[in-house]
């Protein structure tokens, strides 16, 4: 292969999955320490706030300092309408803030948020305009934060319809496509207030799960059961199990890449 032939493309779909999100941190911190960073990025609720981030250019490890600041009382606020629990303010200006303001256009690299429609229940793919009210939208869990009125939509939690956006990362042109499941099984411990009843809920929707096998080449699972998709004292935990699984996986990926790279040489040469 001379140097001109650009390389394989890894498409990185990350999944819903709240606190629990933070596996993919562990994730792209694998592949970026062995030389195999992702070309393109999709993400769903959690998954579009990690992508995002990466996208805008933030490394692995600064994304792991920024999540350890996080605080559900510096994010959200009892809700002061009927829309819903959190008033979400504070986190749109957190990600405002970490995501500098840009638009799809400004990333580094090319990413896509889904969300929910919520008069239609239809997908709705996020790629232009600005970055964090998409990531916002994303999860914009229903009955927990209020809706986001985007671009003619009103707009909740992306895990409605499609918990991990596997065929959209396809779509942009990937060669390779992972995707990063962290939605389930429910935490060991059962949920005890309306607020973590309702987080776990949303993971359960179908969101797309069932082709999941067919729409990537691989589909990590982080083992993320051992805490709950609430707990942000255990981001370091639920980074490492996303660790581990990249880790685990590393020789299919290297296995994926090479069958591209022949493929991709033999259709030239064909």
């Amino acid at each position: 292969m001379d140097d001109e032939t650009p390389p394989i493309r890894i498409g990185l779909a990350l999944g819903g999955g709240a606190v629990r999100g933070a596996a993919h941190i562990g994730v792209l911190d694998v592949l970026d320490r062995v030389g195999l960073p992702p070309a393109i990025i999709t993400g769903t609720s959690a998954g579009a706030l990690v992508g995002a981030l990466y996208a805008h250019g933030m490394s692995p490890a600064d994304i792991a300092k920024l999540a350890q600041t996080l605080r559900w009382a510096r994010l959200v606020r009892p809700g002061r309408t009927r829309k819903a629990l959190f008033e979400t303010s504070k986190l749109g200006l957190f990600l405002e803030t970490a995501l500098g303001g840009v638009d799809f256009e400004d990333l580094s690299l090319p990413f896509a948020a889904i969300a929910c429609d919520l008069t239609t229940g239809r997908e709705v793919v996020m790629r232009s305009g600005p970055v964090a009210s998409a990531v916002l939208a994303s999860a914009a869990i229903p009955g927990v934060f209020s809706p986001v009125e985007r671009d003619g939509h009103l707009l909740v939690d992306g895990g409605l319809v499609t918990m991990v956006p596997a065929s959209l990362a396809r779509g942009m042109g990937a060669d390779i496509v992972i995707a990063v499941d962290v939605s389930g099984p429910l935490p060991r411990r059962p949920p005890t207030t309306v607020l973590h009843i309702l987080v776990a809920v949303s993971t359960l929707q179908p969101g797309g799960r069932d082709s999941l096998e067919d729409d990537a080449d691989l589909v990590l699972k982080p083992e993320v059961d051992a805490y709950a998709f609430w707990e942000l004292n255990r981001i370091p935990e639920f980074e490492e199990s996303g660790r581990e699984a990249m880790e685990k996986a590393l020789p299919v990926v290297r296995a994926l890449v090479a069958a591209a790279e022949a493929r991709r040489d033999w259709q030239r040469g064909a």
